[in-house]
């Protein structure tokens, strides 16, 4: 028979309090859902390339001084 750890000698979760099952977890003291709660992860927002290019769209010439609702 295999000896089952008592739930006071198996590592838990400093959050909730499950039980940590990957070292990882366990070297940190937090399970992997709490961490991402308390962490989060960036937010990924995409950013335009200098190439980018959409079919269809046509480029404007820039004006040193564009006319706009005020100046007209």
């Amino acid at each position: 028979m295999i000896p089952i750890p008592s739930a006071s000698a198996a590592p838990s979760c400093r959050v909730c309090g499950r039980l940590l099952r990957s070292e990882t977890s366990r070297a940190r003291g937090v399970g992997p859902i709490c961490h991402r709660r308390t962490h989060g992860t960036a937010p990924r927002i995409p950013t335009p390339h200098p190439d980018h290019h959409v079919p269809g769209q046509t480029e404007l010439d820039l004006f040193t001084h564009q006319p706009t609702l005020w100046s007209i």
